[in-house]
């Protein structure tokens, strides 16, 4: 930085303080009063030493500065050394006062308007002083006291009408609506990145290239390319001045302006464009979430038609070993012919779900007797799977739902080496419908029971997907289902719906 200008002004200041002596200290302590009132009004830590130091300014302006730059202002000789004997007394409490908090708050911060303010009421008071007393030929001081109170009344005039207190609004709302300006470029611009984010069909290129639109709209901008690494957004005629932002390293905008913009426009626009970047990461975002949720609905799918598979491969095995038992011939065609009808209507269901994944409308219902039945004939042939029932009424089951978490639960209780035996027992009333399914094997883990019906989980026994799976659908048919019991040689889920409620 060069210091030619800096020696250039302080050598005019000289000059003038040297052949204005006096006029230039009427300058230096309006400008002197102007900082310690802006301080006085911004800073409360710092009032007392700010108030007293302006006191002294004031005074020493008034009876010292102000006399001896207008020879038509005489003061008596004696009136002169007791202000200077008064004004000694503030000047030797800044030497004795404490301020603790000085170092807290910073005390080097200056409000132009305030500053700007203070000087120009403690001017208008001097120059008051001075008119009064040369032209009507009042003595000073009087002149000085008739302009202190008139401004005082001013002030407090103006203060009230600023802020009456009394359930009006004054002028300071009309200020504040007019100052606090609503519907500018920013706001504008807010607005509309604000509209345009809530549209969900656009996508993150087509809402980047909308907004663009609307802001080349105003008559200052002619247009906005962003440039991308491998794509380009453009709006606007690209005429006029350019002026190139760099967002990041692959990322870079040009700006057209209709004229040289200056510091203030650019700075202003460059934060609009990047207002934009970041509501345009944000729309990216929203993009990585709806595709997650739509993989996401596909692992869901997926591992549900791949466990409703596992079933009836299960089923085709339990088949096999139909095959393998010394029954006689009729018997035996029995049970493989009722096994295999019920894989190919498993199996049918499940190409059903793969070629159309909505939710099928028409829900297949049984008596819970009938379905009994047929449960007991699918695992006839396995010793270890006891059936019991107890039913004082015959209500009609969703089919599907009870097949489903009945095969699922089997499979994890038979998939434990510790199994020895499955007891599945429906209780229904006319209170509750209730499938119990336990065995005697090891228990769920305290880890993976805190979270086995809220989202998929691995474990070794085989509990993942299914039983979340089982969860969602039970509770589509507004049933519940459970882990009842859980401990060593007791493992216990429960499928329920209290029919009161």
């Amino acid at each position: 930085m060069s210091r030619w200008p800096i020696a250039f002004l302080a050598l005019i200041i000289a000059l003038i303080s040297y052949f204005f002596s006096h006029e230039s200290l009427v300058l230096f302590g309006l400008v002197f009063s102007g900082f310690m009132g802006s301080r006085l009004l911004s800073q409360p830590n710092f009032r007392s030493f700010d108030s007293l130091g302006l006191i002294i300014v004031i005074l020493e302006m008034a009876t010292g500065v102000i006399p001896g730059a207008f020879p038509q202002i005489a003061l008596p000789s004696l009136f002169l050394d007791s202000m200077q004997m008064l004004i000694l007394v503030p000047i030797l409490l800044f030497f004795f006062a404490t301020n603790s908090e000085h170092k807290i708050q910073n005390h080097n911060q200056v409000d132009l308007m305030h500053g700007l303010l203070t000087a120009t009421l403690i001017f208008i008071v001097l120059l008051g002083a001075i008119v009064i007393s040369v032209l009507y030929g009042v003595a000073y001081i009087d002149g000085f006291l008739l302009t202190l109170f008139l401004v005082a009344t001013l002030i407090l005039g103006v203060s009230w009408f600023w802020n009456p207190g009394v359930g009006y609004s004054g002028m300071g709302v009309l200020w504040n609506r007019y100052a606090m300006t609503i519907g500018g470029p920013f706001e504008t611009w807010i607005n509309t990145l604000t509209t345009l984010i809530e549209e969900h069909y656009l996508t993150p290129n087509d809402y980047l290239k909308a907004a663009c639109e609307h802001l080349v709209e105003n008559d200052w901008l002619h247009a906005i390319q962003w440039n991308f690494k491998n794509s380009m957004v453009s709006a606007g005629e690209k005429t006029g001045t350019r002026i190139e932002h760099m967002i990041n390293n692959d990322i870079s905008v040009e700006l057209y302006f209709t004229s040289n913009p200056g510091p203030a426009l650019e700075q202003h626009t460059t934060l609009l464009i990047r207002m934009a970047y970041q509501f345009y990461l944000a729309k990216l975002n929203q993009e990585k979430m709806r595709a997650q949720e739509h993989f996401a609905t596909i692992h869901h799918t997926g591992a549900r038609l791949t466990h409703d598979i596992r079933n009836i491969l299960q089923s085709i095995e339990t088949s096999l070993d139909i095959l393998g038992i010394n029954y006689g011939s009729e018997r035996q065609q029995a049970l493989l012919q009722k096994n295999l009808t019920h894989i190919s209507l498993r199996l049918e269901n499940t190409l059903k779900q793969l070629k159309t994944p909505k939710l099928d409308a028409e829900i297949k219902l049984l008596s819970a007797n009938e379905w009994m039945d047929k449960v007991e004939q699918q695992h006839h042939s396995n010793a270890s799977i006891r059936f019991h029932r107890e039913l004082t009424s015959n209500p009609a089951l969703p089919e599907d739902l009870f097949d489903s978490v009945l095969d699922n639960l089997i499979n994890n209780a038979m998939r434990k080496s510790s199994t020895g035996r499955v007891d599945v027992r429906l209780y229904c009333n006319s209170d509750i419908i209730l499938l119990s399914v336990c065995d005697d094997g090891s228990p769920v883990e305290s880890s993976i029971e805190a979270s086995l019906f809220n989202q998929p989980v691995s474990s070794g026994s085989g509990m993942g997907i299914g039983l979340y799976q089982s969860t969602i659908m039970a509770r589509a048919f507004n049933f519940e289902l459970e882990l009842s019991q859980n401990e060593a040689g007791r493992v216990c889920f429960n499928l329920f719906q209290h029919l009161q409620d």
